[in-house]
């Protein structure tokens, strides 16, 4: 009973769980995917990781003398995948995470829309297009809600850019190349080798990487 507690989502953290599902910067970020250069794997990750808590407040300690398995949702400790983590722990771990990603998707557009590269382009947008962007770049803070006039400007100011996703994985397998443990120098070397790679034959200037 306690393991299942401990598992489960209870009736109050389930209409929390519904609520983070329709919540504005969940919105804000979908908009925001449409957008080339974002990392969207975070946001499918997020996902998951939410698709994954369950809940079920329904299990009464005499339902577990004809059987040791929840009836109402299976639970079973043994078949738990990994450590049994307070579910409701999780839950407020996904919402700090949800301010992180906004936060941390907002500060990469920023950052693009500032290169002058990028700004060299601007004169290219419609007027209307161009006011949304420099709106933006002026309040630091993105407009509420995220239209898809806005996402649409900064996708076309943006256009220039190719976006090159890497996972944890590329990385470690480039730095293990050659062996473990390596010097300093050796790691290095390795890294930008694979940098290297990465940008063989394309416009560095015009490469964006996305760690997902």
């Amino acid at each position: 009973m306690a393991q299942h507690s401990k598992a489960r989502l209870g009736v109050a953290e389930d209409k929390t769980k519904s609520a983070l599902r329709k919540d504005a910067r969940i919105t804000t970020l979908r908009a925001l995917a449409g957008i080339s250069l974002m990392p969207t794997g975070q946001l499918t990750g997020f996902d998951d990781k939410l698709d994954k808590l369950k809940s079920c407040a329904s299990l009464v300690e005499s339902e577990l003398v004809a059987s040791p398995v929840c009836p109402h949702c299976s639970f079973r400790p043994a078949n738990e995948q990994g450590q049994l983590l307070p579910a409701a722990n999780v839950l407020k771990t996904l919402d700090d995470e949800l301010d992180r990603m906004l936060a941390d998707w907002q500060q990469t557009l920023l950052e693009n829309l500032e290169d002058p590269i990028i700004q060299a382009n601007f004169e290219l947008l419609k007027d209307a297009q161009r006011n949304l962007i420099q709106g933006f770049l002026k309040s630091k803070n993105l407009p509420d809600p995220v239209t898809p006039e806005f996402v649409a400007s900064i996708q076309e100011a943006l256009s220039g850019l190719e976006k090159i996703v890497v996972t944890s994985e590329d990385i470690k397998k480039a730095l293990l190349t050659g062996g473990s443990p390596a010097t300093p120098e050796d790691l290095r070397k390795r890294f930008e080798s694979f940098l290297n790679d990465r940008c063989k034959g394309k416009d560095a200037d015009k490469l964006r990487f996305v760690v997902e």
